[in-house]
């Protein structure tokens, strides 16, 4: 039986290899949510989207008449939206709301990431925003998937923070030998349309994970991929982060500051880790380690 998948978020980075990989499930109508600024300023990637078979149909997340063109006929809908409460709570849960007046079964919110359901309240402003997001759409009756995948690899990549390319630095929190949960955008996404096309898949957390690595074990592989050797600084204890995010917490100026040293604090204590891993749901998806992200996507080493 044809599925019918309503994708929201489909230009953005990570959405539009959602869409890609969508586009190659068998059995699967595909239909993209388009706001109309979209059509117009990425039209080739709309355009290559139609002539791969997908529906596109206009529609805003604060538009409720267009949410109910957009969920009329669908089985499930994917969210890869991004953004602050008008996003990630308003604009989810009126999707929601359009998807359950139209007999929508299921929706995959935009949680990817870290199990956000472990996270203590107040700590991490994006995962309480989602959780929030979640509640309430939880109260529409439609079966909710939290798609988790731990830290996407690319935090590794130049450019990232974590690892500076240029000046050959690793700097992070803690000694670097906590393990951390990682995925590829690319093998998140493909994983994404698997369970979107997949109705038997239940309710609640599908947690998968790449790779288990430490920000040393990583430092090794990307210096055996770049061919040279990058110098550890280390900014200071969980203490003195748990210090530095309580700061960053009480910045009313800036309320994202604390969002990253909140990444940060849960990827140094394991809180947030996940659990219960269906790596091997799908075995025509093969999650690649670090060490074949870090082939495939990190500068290679300079030979003669």
């Amino acid at each position: 039986m044809t599925q019918h998948i309503l994708l929201v978020g489909a230009t953005g980075m990570f959405g539009s290899r959602i869409a890609h990989f969508l586009l190659q499930q068998p059995d699967v109508h595909v239909r993209l949510m388009i706001r109309a600024a979209e059509s117009g300023d990425k039209q080739d990637a709309v355009r290559a989207f139609v002539e791969a078979g997908a529906e596109v149909v206009e529609g805003d997340l604060t538009d409720q008449a267009s949410l109910d063109r957009a969920t009329h006929g669908i089985d499930t809908i994917i969210s890869a939206v991004q953004g602050g409460p008008d996003v990630i709570i308003d604009g989810q849960v009126a999707l929601a709301q359009s998807g359950a007046r139209n007999g929508v079964s299921r929706i995959l919110p935009s949680d990817y990431g870290l199990d956000l359901f472990e996270a203590t309240s107040g700590e991490h402003l994006m995962f309480d925003l989602r959780r929030r997001a979640d509640e309430q759409i939880a109260a529409t009756g439609i079966q909710q998937v939290n798609v988790l995948q731990g830290a996407f690899m690319e935090m590794f990549a130049p450019g990232a923070g974590t690892f500076d390319y240029q000046a050959g630095t690793a700097t992070y929190w803690g000694d670097g030998n906590q393990i951390i949960d990682a995925t590829s955008v690319e093998d998140t996404a493909q994983m994404v349309a698997h369970i979107a096309a997949d109705p038997s898949v239940d309710a609640g957390k599908f947690a998968f994970a790449g790779d288990r690595i430490s920000i040393l074990d990583a430092a090794k592989v990307i210096e055996a991929q770049t061919g040279r050797t990058f110098q550890h600084h280390p900014l200071g204890s969980e203490a003195e982060l748990r210090v530095a995010h309580a700061q960053a917490l009480n910045d009313t100026a800036n309320p994202f500051s604390s969002v990253m040293l909140a990444y940060q604090l849960y990827m140094l204590t394991g809180q947030t880790n996940l659990t219960g891993l269906q790596n091997d749901r799908y075995p025509d998806v093969k999650l690649e380690s670090f060490a074949r992200f870090a082939q495939r996507a990190l500068p290679h080493a300079q030979t003669a």
